[in-house]
């Protein structure tokens, strides 16, 4: 019994460290909520570490796989354009949609 609230206290003490951390990420970001240029400082407040992987070629096209680590949060998957443009399309046949409704 002992060693098994030791777990559940080691995986709650490991949330509430994660949840701390984007915590503090979102408060550094609402100070940067319209970023028309990265500079040095932005990039020291967000990023933690860039690791550029070893050149790749992709349908006759040279590429440098980039993965960026944000401080507080880690790596975080951006969509492909594709998957952006799809979200976009939606976002605006939701627009549309809540437009026509009338109360």
């Amino acid at each position: 019994m002992k060693v098994l609230a030791e777990e559940r206290k080691t995986e709650f003490d490991v949330d509430n460290s994660k949840m701390n951390d984007v915590q503090q990420f979102i408060e550094r970001a609402r100070n940067y909520t319209h970023i028309k240029e990265l500079s040095p400082a932005i990039v020291n407040e967000f990023v933690d570490r860039i690791i550029i992987s070893q050149k790749q070629t992709i349908d006759s096209n040279t590429v440098y796989p980039i993965d960026i680590f944000y401080r507080g949060v880690g790596i975080i998957d951006m969509p492909t354009a594709e998957e952006m443009e799809a979200l976009f399309q939606e976002h605006i046949q939701q627009k549309r949609v809540s437009k026509g409704k009338t109360a």
